[in-house]
């Protein structure tokens, strides 16, 4: 089986990060450029390595470049 590279919906992004769906909504208006995005649907997807790497930044406190949408 091939891991999926990417995370589809809410639930999903939250189990694969550990803060939960609000949080991970406060997180993405604090930083516009996080790399998760709302569908047309409603639904949420996001890159799995791009999140870590967002998350190690935001642990470091490296976040200018995640400010920008």
């Amino acid at each position: 089986m091939v891991e999926r590279r990417f995370l589809n919906g809410m639930d999903e992004i939250s189990r694969f990060t550990g803060f939960s769906p609000n949080t991970l909504r406060k997180h993405k208006r604090q930083y516009p450029g996080m790399p998760i995005r709302k569908l047309e649907n409603g639904t949420w997807i996001a890159n799995r390595e791009l999140l870590e790497r967002f998350y190690q930044d935001l642990a470091t406190g490296r976040t200018e470049h995640w400010l920008q949408g």
